[in-house]
């Protein structure tokens, strides 16, 4: 038997990550303080909730993923990744945030 607030538990949604697709969890009331850091103006704070959100992702993909694999994650993939996370719990991510990480695997001129 369903509670009644059962219908407002997060539920995966299937996402796109580097070609492949991934079933993701939306974050929850519990992660507010990371949803909260994310959006932060100060760049520091908004980076480490930015690898924060990358670690949750991946371990959900992987839940055996180790630290080390984590942050060896290529930068090729973040944009894929926050726009999933964007996707998947219906909040918008800065566009600047975006075009910043889209941008940094591309070689400088």
């Amino acid at each position: 038997m369903m509670g009644k607030i059962d219908k407002f538990l997060a539920k995966p949604v299937e996402v796109e990550i580097g070609g492949e697709k991934y079933m993701i969890k939306p974050f929850t009331v519990e992660d507010l303080p990371l949803l909260t850091r994310l959006g932060s103006k100060e760049e520091a704070i908004s980076s480490k909730a930015t690898q924060e959100v990358i670690g949750k992702v991946m371990k959900q993909i992987d839940p055996e993923a180790t630290e080390d694999q984590i942050k060896g994650i290529s930068v090729e993939y973040l944009a894929d990744i926050m726009n999933a996370v964007s996707k998947v719990n219906g909040i918008e991510i800065d566009e600047e945030k975006i075009k910043l990480l889209e941008n940094a695997n591309r070689p400088t001129e």
